[in-house]
């Protein structure tokens, strides 16, 4: 059905039709008058001129031929394949790699002269293909689900065919997906439903981290699916057995296997736990799995030497008596005959007094073993020794009682705030007087003396470096004055210990790599997110957050790729996803440190071994998705077809389509007009 509509109000045609009947009376009426042309003619003339004007003026309405005709749309069928790995994972895997695609297209093909057929592969993700390859890792039907929605969003789609075997392992469960009511859902059961006889470890857990020299668990979950005898559960470390445990029983369900590994070595060790039994298991692909531990030495030797007793030493060792993995030894120096490289940190007690200690300090300055020195109140006015305690020449003369008060500008770590009141209220200590205190340039101030709270611009507690090793002086002595006095005051002295862990801690030799703490899996599984982890710690441990931290990796063919870890309340993260299959090695880098702390290391992305954990397949599973349909057998597909068949003419939907074509568009019209005008003008000529 066809007809013509105007752009413009049609009263316009009759204003064109009397502008058009004037033009034409207007050029010919001379001709009237003349008598040069015979009226029959010059009639002629006229009408042929009014007459192209009027239609002229049809065009100036801009007329458009609407075109209006009843038209057919195909249903569209969805044909949908499981393309995962467990599909072949069975004993029909000859026919479904070698047979199966072209069983579907022949049936595909014959739906395809009553349907709109479409094809899709999914898997980890969605493909409009009907080449099966069966290599995806996971089975999604959310993403399925989601992409026939988005796709076919007001289109006649009535039917979606679903091929699989039931197994799901990624998006939401099956009993929660639903389409439109007018999609009919109907399922190809594949895949083998036989139960056989199979033991897997489902999972592996343990510490990331343990300590040197301590012991550590690792656990592994083992599932099996009726009870085996004679089960042996092995861990290993790369292809060295380091334990086996033999059980004569295991029963159906989940059995929970410990081992008890001692950490004799530093760094990062993998370990592999298999189990396996007498009879051959048809899948033993789910037997193993793999994990690592990070064994970190945090152990500390700490030596404290005195020439004589004192309460001060009393009160030092109880300070650090539960000091983290560390073994604290006292000597008077007469009596020490080890040698004192055997000790990470030394605790100098008033060592100017005695010769001994003396040699002792020098030598622990060539080992370049790190010191706290606690001076005594008594100092030569000039003393090379003095330059030991990061003194340059000062005039020592006789000694004075000082109180302590914090440097509030001190950044090197934290105090806490609470401690302020509590420490500059500690009682006053006997210190070595002078007038000009004069320290190395590196020196680092802790705590400045006051008298009377008033602050005097003379240390008492400083830091400073030689060669990269850092050395703490304490001023005087009497130091088991502040013990007591915050004791009788709150019943505890938890200030004081807390205070000289700090000052340990910041002494301690720490690798910066110890530092920034990382965690990056040596395996990750190909299609799932490779979580990046960091803690960063200050020069005592203490974690921070306020640094940028750089994570670079490169593949095996060198292109490298960085990014920024996102900075949290107590640690650093970063998510990266897609990474192919293969090898890669990282750099994580503190960026914005004054100095540069830098840890490196490996890590693969490996084929995800989920498919093979579970190759049982799932029909029941499956029909909870037959949505106005049912389930079929692939042996039963030809009955599936015949059902399509038969309904497709219920399927199809019809409606008006409607198209508009511009009347100037016709050029036979345009040359019929053309050729009128040009004999008009030859016959007036």
């Amino acid at each position: 059905m066809s007809r013509i509509n105007f752009e413009l109000p049609f009263f316009f045609f009759f204003v064109f039709i009397t502008i058009g009947f004037f033009l034409s009376w207007y050029l010919y009426r001379k001709e009237i008058k003349q008598n040069n042309l015979s009226k029959a003619i010059i009639y002629l003339l006229f009408f042929l001129r009014f007459s192209t004007f009027t239609i002229l003026s049809i065009f100036l309405l801009q007329p458009k031929i609407v075109k209006s005709e009843l038209v057919e749309e195909k249903p569209i069928l969805v044909f949908a394949q499981d393309n995962s790995k467990s599909i072949v994972n069975n004993i029909d895997s000859i026919f479904y790699k070698k047979k199966y695609s072209d069983s579907i297209r022949y049936y595909l093909n014959e739906l395809s002269k009553y349907y709109d057929v479409r094809t899709c592969a999914f898997g980890r993700e969605v493909k409009s293909d009907t080449i099966f390859t069966f290599s995806d890792n996971y089975s999604n039907f959310e993403n399925l689900y989601d992409f026939v929605s988005n796709k076919y969003h007001g289109t006649n789609i009535t039917d979606l065919i679903i091929a699989s075997d039931g197994i799901v392992n990624r998006g939401q469960d099956l009993s929660y997906l639903s389409l439109q009511p007018s999609i009919s859902v109907n399922t190809v059961l594949l895949g083998d439903t036989n139960d056989y006889d199979d033991m897997m470890i489902k999972s592996i857990n343990n510490n990331k981290y343990a300590l040197l020299e301590n012991n550590f668990p690792i656990e592994a979950s083992i599932y099996s699916n009726k009870n085996f005898q004679d089960v042996e559960i092995c861990l290993f470390s790369g292809s060295d057995l380091l334990q086996e445990k033999k059980i004569k029983y295991l029963k159906k369900g989940i059995s929970k296997i410990k081992f008890i590994e001692k950490a004799k070595k530093n760094g990062n060790k993998v370990y592999r736990v298999v189990v396996k039994e007498k009879l051959s298991e048809k899948n033993i692909l789910n037997n193993s799995i793999k994990t690592s531990v990070e064994i970190i030495d945090y152990s500390q030797k700490i030596l404290i030497l005195t020439s004589g007793p004192h309460p001060d030493i009393s009160a030092l060792n109880w300070a650090l008596e539960d000091q983290l993995k560390s073994k604290v030894s006292t000597f008077y120096i007469d009596d020490f005959d080890e040698q004192i490289s055997n000790y990470d940190l030394v605790i100098f007690y008033k060592p100017t007094e005695n010769n001994e200690m003396m040699r002792a300090l020098e030598k622990s300055r060539d080992l370049k073993l790190p010191s706290l020195i606690i001076s005594g109140s008594k100092l030569k006015p000039s003393s090379k020794n003095n330059l030991l305690l990061g003194l340059k020449q000062n005039n020592f003369k006789g000694t004075n009682k000082v109180s302590v008060q914090l440097n509030n500008d001190f950044k090197s770590f934290r105090l806490e705030e609470k401690w302020l009141k509590i420490i500059n209220d500690f009682p006053p200590i006997t210190v070595p007087f002078s007038v000009d205190y004069k320290l190395v340039s590196n020196a680092n101030i802790l705590a400045y003396q006051s008298i009377n709270n008033l602050k005097m611009n003379y240390p008492m507690i400083y830091f400073f470096d030689i060669e990269n090793t850092k050395h703490a002086v304490i001023m005087g002595e009497g130091i088991w004055r502040w013990k007591m006095t915050e004791f009788k005051s709150f019943n505890n002295s938890n200030v004081f210990k807390q205070f000289f862990k700090k000052i340990l801690q910041y002494l301690k030799k720490i690798d910066k790599k110890l530092r920034l703490n990382t965690v990056v899996p040596i395996e990750n599984f190909e299609d799932d997110p490779l979580y990046v982890y960091a803690e960063y710690y200050n020069e005592i441990m203490e974690i921070e957050n306020e640094i940028d931290i750089e994570f670079s990796y490169s593949n095996s063919s060198g292109k490298e790729f960085s990014k920024n870890l996102i900075s949290r309340e107590n640690f650093y993260d970063l998510k990266l996803n897609g990474l192919p299959l293969g090898k890669y090695k990282y750099k994580m880098i503190v960026k914005n440190s004054t100095e540069k702390i830098l840890n490196t290391g490996v890590f693969s992305i490996v084929e995800s071994p989920i498919e093979k954990l579970n190759t049982v397949a799932n029909h029941s599973k499956l029909s909870l998705i037959n949505q106005n349909g049912s389930s079929f057998y692939f042996s039963n597909f030809i009955k599936l077809k015949n059902q399509l068949m038969l309904s497709y003419e219920s399927k199809i939907k019809a409606h008006n389509e409607k198209t508009e074509k511009d009347l100037i568009n016709f050029k036979w019209l345009i040359l019929l007009l053309l050729i009128t005008f040009f004999r008009m003008v030859l016959k007036k000529k």
